[in-house]
């Protein structure tokens, strides 16, 4: 009968929609929270208390003497945790779905691109759960990061052809233990640079606007502690990423580094996020550059994660790292389809943009550190 909940009759993809729309619901809850909090009289505290990390989330009821100031502040919790409420059920659908394609297939689901980048939304929404709503009580970073997520999860389900979402045998060089450990660091770390890319587009909106609005949202000291302590997480495992690769190498074709275009894009992002942890901690650059620099990373992150494919095929090179044909190489995924998802991706981004510049006129540049 197999593991498919056949008492209930779901399957993967069942199960994976309904993650799909669990995402789509919690980042609309998330935002009109957000909004909602923006018109109340709740307000996240700026001071020493928010600068001082990730304790400084703690938000101060000022004094409101208008009851409907009271009920939408009421209201924007109930919808914070509706938001919440959805994301973790979101969390719940695509775990039985990765176990049902884990138990079905035999194996990990850790080798075709869209195997790999439904493991991609996985983690980041692991990631944001324990850390953000969890750890540091972030909750208004919350319709970022899912946005992001959203994003992450379209480009799995509509750009990859359904032919290429079929679960494959493992061909000879991945029949080893070092696949599990190997791509669980990298998921692991990925997720984390791309919650730290939610914060980054968090503190973006905070350093364009005043009143309300920026109000609505951590201080950004704490915006900013919220992004270190994610890409704190990742750099760890993405050092461990590029060990256990020089390992898995060795001993799949007795050569530790190649140069190998995966390889090399690996390095540089381990080299931009180094870059980020030097400037911040060693030199003490604070504020908007560090969100532009998260960005950036994010941006190489989406290069070696998916990227690379795409350059091995356009400009010939030889890899022995990408998606073969037998195991998902997006071939029926060109520059079309990549310039679709990141105009997708920039073009959410800037909607809400531009509807909070409508929304709260008093925009203007702030929180210049």
């Amino acid at each position: 009968m197999g593991f498919e909940s056949a008492s209930f009759g779901l399957n993967e993809p069942t199960l994976t929609s309904a993650a799909y729309v669990f995402y789509l619901l919690s980042f609309i809850f998330y935002a009109v929270h957000l909004l909602t909090r923006a018109g109340s009289g709740v307000r996240f505290a700026t001071g020493a208390a928010a600068a001082a990390g990730a304790g400084g989330t703690m938000t101060v009821q000022l004094p409101v003497a208008d009851e409907d100031r009271q009920n939408k502040s009421r209201r924007s919790a109930l919808l914070g945790r509706l938001g919440a409420l959805f994301v973790v059920l979101a969390w719940l659908s695509l775990t039985s779905a990765l176990a049902v394609r884990w138990v079905e297939a035999g194996r990990p689901p850790y080798v075709t691109l869209y195997e790999i980048c439904t493991m991609l939304v996985w983690g980041t929404t692991t990631i944001y759960i324990v850390l953000f709503e969890g750890v540091l009580k972030a909750r208004a970073v919350g319709a970022f990061v899912v946005l992001l997520i959203f994003c992450l999860q379209s480009y799995a389900l509509w750009f990859i052809d359904a032919d290429l979402k079929q679960a494959v045998p493992l061909v000879p060089a991945l029949r080893s233990n070092w696949l599990l450990i190997h791509v669980s660091m990298a998921i692991i770390s990925y997720s984390a640079f791309a919650t730290a890319a939610g914060a980054a587009l968090t503190y973006i909106v905070k350093h364009n606007f005043k009143g309300r609005i920026a109000s609505s949202l951590p201080s950004g000291a704490a915006i900013e502690e919220f992004m270190f302590r994610a890409v704190a997480v990742g750099f760890p495992f993405m050092t461990l990423v590029l060990i256990t690769g020089a390992i898995w190498a060795q001993e799949a074709w007795t050569k530790a580094w190649s140069w190998d275009p995966k390889e090399t894009w690996a390095l540089i992002t381990w080299l931009v996020y180094a870059a980020y942890l030097h400037v911040r901690v060693q030199r003490g650059v604070r504020g908007i550059t560090m969100a532009w620099l998260s960005l950036v990373g994010f941006v190489v992150v989406l290069i070696t994660f998916m990227g690379v494919n795409y350059l091995v095929q356009w400009f010939g090179l030889e890899s022995m790292h990408t998606y073969s044909v037998d195991n998902g190489q997006p071939q029926g995924l060109g520059v079309s389809s990549l310039v679709t998802v990141g105009f997708l991706v920039v073009l959410l981004f800037l909607a809400l943009f531009a509807w909070l510049r409508v929304k709260f006129p008093m925009a203007g540049r702030r929180d210049r550190q």
